[in-house]
C-alpha cells in the first residue's frame, strides 16, 4: 500500500542513512504516487536532506547532494507528459512545479561540476518542460543550451537528440510548414544512420513527444 507520509528521520543521526531512507521514500512514491504527489515527495526530502548537509563541502556531503540531485531529476521526469501519447494530462500548476525541480536538480548539477553531460541533460529536461508547457521561446534557448553541452562532451549521439527536440519546437512555431516537418523527419534518419546504442529508443522517444505535443 502506498504512503506519501514523510517519514520521520528525527532519530536519523547519520547523513548517509538519512539520504538512503528519504531517497527510497521517494523512490516509493515514485512508483505509485500522483505527479503532485511525487514533487511534494521529492522537494520535502531535498529540503530535509540539504538542512543537514551543511558545509564545508566533503565527500560524505557531496555524496548526498548528488543524491539529492538525482532524486530530484527523476522525480521531475516522472511528471513530463512527453514519454506516452496515452499519459494523463497534466495541469500547468503541476507542471510548473515540475519545472522548478528540473531547475532544482540542474541547479545541483552546476554547483557540483557534474560535466557537461550531465549539465546538458538538466538544461534538456527544463526546456522539455517548456516545450510541455507551450513556451516555444524558451524550450528553444534550453534546447540550444543542451546541444552546446553536448558537443563540448563530444556527445554526438546527444546532439542528434537534441537537434530533434529543437526541430520540434520549430514544428509548433506559428507558420511551420512542410519544411519543419521534414527536418524533423531527417534528424531522426540521422540518428539511424548514426549506429549509435540507444538510436531507436531516441528516435522512439522524439517521435513520441511529436504527436503529445503536436
Amino acid at each position: 500500500m502506498l504512503t506519501t507520509d514523510f517519514p520521520d528521520v528525527s532519530c536519523v543521526d547519520r547523513l548517509p542513512d538519512l539520504v538512503l531512507k528519504l531517497e527510497k521514500h521517494v523512490n516509493e512514491v515514485r512508483r505509485g504516487g500522483s505527479p503532485g504527489e511525487i514533487i511534494a515527495a521529492a522537494n520535502a526530502a531535498a529540503d530535509a536532506i540539504e538542512q543537514r548537509v551543511g558545509e564545508p563541502m566533503n565527500d560524505q556531503r557531496r555524496a548526498a547532494r548528488i543524491a539529492v540531485k538525482r532524486f530530484t531529476f527523476n522525480a521531475a521526469a516522472d511528471c513530463w507528459p512527453g514519454w506516452s501519447a496515452a499519459g494523463p494530462v497534466i495541469d500547468t500548476e503541476t507542471l510548473l512545479a515540475a519545472l522548478q525541480l528540473a531547475q532544482r536538480s540542474a541547479a545541483l548539477v552546476e554547483l557540483l561540476a557534474l560535466g557537461s553531460i550531465q549539465e546538458g541533460t538538466a538544461i534538456w529536461m527544463s526546456g522539455a518542460f517548456e516545450l510541455a508547457l507551450g513556451r516555444l521561446t524558451d524550450a528553444s534557448a534550453a534546447f540550444a543550451r543542451a546541444r552546446q553541452c553536448y558537443v563540448a562532451a563530444d556527445a554526438p549521439g546527444l546532439v542528434l537528440l537534441t537537434d530533434g527536440y529543437l526541430a520540434i519546437v520549430q514544428r509548433l512555431a506559428p507558420g511551420a510548414g512542410e519544411a519543419e516537418r521534414e527536418n524533423f523527419e531527417q534528424v531522426c534518419t540521422r540518428i539511424a544512420a548514426g549506429g549509435f546504442e540507444d538510436g531507436p529508443a531516441w528516435i522512439e522517444q522524439l517521435q513520441t513527444a511529436y504527436k503529445v505535443f503536436s
